[in-house]
Formats: C-alpha cells, structure tokens, sequence
C-alpha cells in the first residue's frame, strides 16, 4: 500500500512538472502588446472657446500567439499600422464627430517580443519573448511620465481583431471630454 502510494505521490510529482512546463511554454508563445498615442486636440468647450490640451491614449494590455504576430507583423501593415487604423476607426472618427481635431501625434506599441539574431544556419529569425509584467512594466512607466508633464490620460479598447470595432466607436462616442490632467 505505501509503495502503490508512493508511485502516485511520483506519479502527480511529474504530472505536476509537466504541466507547469507546457504552461510555461505555451506563456512564451503568447505575445503581449500595448498601443500608446501621445497626441494634441483642440475643441470647443462649454463656454465656446476652443480650447487646446495634449492627450496620451492608453490601449488594453492585449495577447496574440507568437504566429500571429509574426504573419500579421511580417505584412506591410506591421503592428502599429493595425492600431492606428483601430484608432482612425474608432477614436479618431467619434472625435470628429464631436467636432475635435485631434493631430497625428506620435503612436507606440509596446510588446514582448524582439528580434534576437537569426539560427545557426542563418536561414530563419529568432525571436526573444519576456514575461507580460515587462510590458505592463514599461506601459506604467510611459503612463508616469504623461502624468508628469500633464498629459490627459485617455484610455482605449484595442482589438487587434477588429471584432469590437463598432462597439467600441460608440464607446468613443460617449465619451465626454476631461477637464483636467489625471495625477
């Protein structure tokens, strides 16, 4: 009974190990990313003067597998051709809307991923994947330092997929304008 016991105990052990290896490799398969747009806007306000404040939008943390973002990051639209197109979409054109004029101002997607060398042969690219909390790491610094030189921090949805599309332009919609900078 205690030998039959003892196997099971190993038995999980290594089951245990297992699962947490194939867990570990499928989190460094995942590529996480997050899209940043430090930019300006000026617009009406409530005593019709146009006003002019500078704004950093903020996406959602958002996770792909590493073969997608390399077919998607390998085609001429590259990463942050897909976010600015969602912001164009979405932000941009719910801003509009709102008669705001929004400048192009300067976009980032910040990721998990590099390029690192290529193979011993020469033939095919490797790339380095480093854990989520890098990214989050970075993306709160980037959020800090907006913060700090005044920036008001406006979030919003990204997804890469394009499915919440419509449904996040009219967020956008809804959106009221900050009235002060977020400390």
């Amino acid at each position: 009974m205690k030998n039959s016991m003892k196997s099971i105990s190993i038995a999980a052990g290594l089951f245990f190990v297992l699962l947490l290896s194939v867990s570990a490799a499928a989190q460094d398969k995942t590529v996480w990313l997050a899209c940043t747009w430090d930019t300006s806007s000026i617009f009406k306000g409530k005593d019709g003067r146009e006003k002019f404040e500078r704004r950093f939008y903020v996406s959602n943390l958002i996770s792909m597998s590493r073969e997608e973002y390399l077919r998607i990051d390998s085609t001429g639209d590259r990463l942050e051709g897909l976010c600015g197109d969602y912001l164009d979409k979405t932000v941009m054109k719910a801003a509009v809307e709102r008669s705001e004029q929004i400048e192009n101002g300067s976009l980032t997607v910040i990721r998990n991923i590099e390029l690192s060398g290529e193979d011993a042969g020469g033939s095919k690219d490797v790339y380095t994947t480093h854990p989520k909390s890098d990214v989050e790491k970075k993306l709160a610094e980037s959020i800090k330092e907006m913060k700090d030189a005044n920036r008001f921090i406006m979030n919003f949805n990204w997804d890469a997929s394009g499915k919440s599309e419509a449904a996040d332009y009219a967020n956008e919609k809804k959106r009221t304008l900050p009235t002060q900078p977020q400390k």
